[in-house]
């Protein structure tokens, strides 16, 4: 949802302000050419934001190195507190204060200990959707994945299952099992079992559930299914939808509870616990107000100087490990994206409605990497449905009185930045998936294929980002990347090169060098190994010759879009080099 965050009754100190409209916040903070270029929240669907809430009574202590376990808990014995939970093994540990402690003035306390390295409130965090509980009987259902141009990618890639996706969020439908008694006050009365999604065949991972602390990771709320769904839902399904990188494998982690809310201390386990099972890339479509709005709510500088320490190590035993961190930008309208979104090295994502403009609620700024399909409050299709984004999910969750049925499937629609993230989580999937690895090279690609036709051309836009996600080009541009060589015996290769731009718009040279004369062979394949046309063939002498490839097959059809395959053979070996058509 967009969130309203739940204030605290301890510690009215943490935060001071009035509640605040949403609108109030997305108009005067953008620049005039911004402002044109978005959609304005209707007045039903406004929202009091309020501060954001944390757990009464608790901290979040974090050991200095070499205090060790038994010094950590003398500390705390001091202090008349009580050790909830070790966090993580080098020293940050869940704690619980005395009754009636101000977590503002326990801040200051404990982070002047010696032994202490930092302390921080367990702060609440929450999913960033739009609850919306209507079953749709007409709508756009694609014009997400149009907008993002993934029907094309899935002619060159899908997903492969050695590529792992941990979803940290709601938990995900990922099997059929009873719901537990402590679970069922959480779900609609009546209802006892979890059901897989049919979207969601898998395969799945073992995950975890760090909302009730146990290995069954379901989705008792329906925005992390919503989320899964949007990344790698399977096609051809019965909802006419597909998943972006249908066919990874899903690393399910729950982290928020029924009403989309997740506690820090659990969120710095949710994403430390992807990286230990192995996870390629981990989607957050969630997270914490961007710090300049909490300072502009009075939010003291030594609560924001240490609020956030935890997540910010988690994410960086993350990226250590190799995870790729997508998340979403925010749904607050600022000029600053939320976290964890703005830390460095983390992909952020804003949302853009149908019409490919900034969507009326994200967040935005100088650390948004790109945006994707979020949905808004328009119906610019006058199919007299919003345009949000269409996925079968469970019913979800939109109030106290209308609890989710995790036994029940339909089309729902659903908006915001949660929406947006899994779109590149699956792109970046898909790039994975045809062998690229580094994230630089990823985020590259993304980057130089993005579509920005709103905001500033040629550079970093605040608005946009690096533009909209187009995943046919990205994975065209990842597709025809270093050619694969295969020698033969001891037998140098032809030292074939291209001569012409890849991707190109209408053919291909080709250079070949030989060092002996005989019977040299190029022919021209599709991804599919179906040979397109045979391009040169017969008894040639020694040297470089060049050979050209006018674009069309062996019929003098012009081919489409996609990715090619030259295969040379000469006498020196055979060689196969890729070229990317993009008319």
């Amino acid at each position: 949802m967009i969130p309203a965050l739940p204030s605290s009754s301890s510690g009215p100190r943490l935060f001071r302000a009035a509640a605040l409209a949403l609108t109030l916040l997305a108009v005067p903070l953008l620049s005039p050419a911004a402002r044109a270029h978005t959609n304005v929240i209707p007045s039903e669907t406004e929202f009091q934001w309020r501060e954001p809430g944390y757990v009464p009574n608790e901290l979040l202590v974090k050991f200095k190195e070499g205090v060790g376990t038994t010094g950590a808990m003398e500390a705390i014995r001091k202090k008349g507190a009580t050790a909830r939970r070790m966090l993580t093994p080098d020293g940050l540990i869940e704690v619980e204060l005395p009754p009636g402690s101000s977590v503002s003035d326990a801040i200051d306390g404990w982070s002047a200990l010696p032994d202490v390295e930092y302390a921080a409130p367990n702060v609440y965090a929450q999913g960033f959707f739009v609850p919306n509980d209507s079953v749709i009987g007409k709508f756009d259902l694609a014009w997400n994945l149009r907008s993002v141009d993934a029907y094309d990618a899935w002619d060159i890639v899908t997903g492969d299952p050695k590529v792992i996706l941990a979803m940290i969020d709601t938990g995900v439908a990922f099997e059929d099992y009873p719901i537990p008694p402590y679970e069922l006050p959480n779900v609609k009365p009546g209802v006892t079992m979890y059901r897989r999604s049919p979207e969601l065949p898998g395969p799945f991972l073992p995950g975890h559930d760090f909302v009730n602390d146990d290995v069954h990771p379901n989705d008792d709320n329906g925005h992390g299914t919503m989320t899964a769904t949007i990344a790698a839902g399977q096609a051809n399904n019965i909802a006419g939808s597909a998943g972006i990188a249908f066919g990874v494998t899903i690393l399910p982690i729950k982290v928020l509870d029924f009403e989309t809310k997740g506690t820090l201390a659990n969120i710095v386990l949710g994403i430390r616990y992807a990286a230990d099972q192995g996870a390629d890339i981990a989607n957050l479509s969630l997270g914490f107000p961007p710090l300049g709005l909490l300072r502009d709510r009075g939010a003291t500088p030594n609560v924001l100087a240490h609020m956030f320490h935890p997540l910010k190590d988690a994410v960086h035993y993350a990226q250590r490990r190799g995870v790729i961190l997508v998340a979403a930008a925010g749904n607050f309208a600022y000029p600053e994206v939320s976290l964890p979104a703005g830390y460095p090295g983390v992909i952020s994502v804003g949302a853009t409605g149908e019409d490919n403009r900034i969507a009326s609620y994200s967040s935005f700024g100088k650390g948004l990497s790109c945006v994707a399909p979020g949905g808004d409050f328009t119906d610019l299709n006058e199919d007299h449905v919003q345009d949000a984004v269409f996925n079968l999910g469970i019913k979800p969750f939109r109030s106290s009185g209308s609890l989710a049925n995790p036994d029940s499937f339909g089309v729902f629609p659903f908006f915001g930045t949660s929406a947006a993230a899994p779109h590149v989580s699956g792109a970046v999937a898909l790039l994975m998936s045809l062998g690229m690895k580094k994230q630089s090279s990823i985020e590259e690609a993304l980057s130089a294929t993005a579509v920005n036709q709103f905001g500033t051309s040629g550079s970093h836009d605040p608005v946009y980002g690096s533009g909209l996600l187009q995943i046919d080009k990205a994975v065209l541009l990842a597709a025809s990347g270093p050619s694969l060589k295969v020698a033969l015996g001891a037998a140098q290769g032809p030292g074939a090169r291209l001569t012409t731009k890849n991707p190109s718009p209408r053919g291909a040279g080709l250079a070949l060098r030989t060092s002996r004369p005989g019977d040299v062979r190029v022919r021209l394949f599709d991804v599919h190994g179906r040979l397109v046309r045979t391009i040169e063939e017969g008894r040639y002498p020694a040297g470089e010759r060049v050979v050209r490839w006018n674009g069309q097959d062996d019929r003098g059809v012009p081919v489409g879009s996609g990715v090619y395959f030259f295969r040379i053979e000469t006498p020196d070996g055979i060689e196969t080099q890729r070229i990317a058509i993009l008319r």
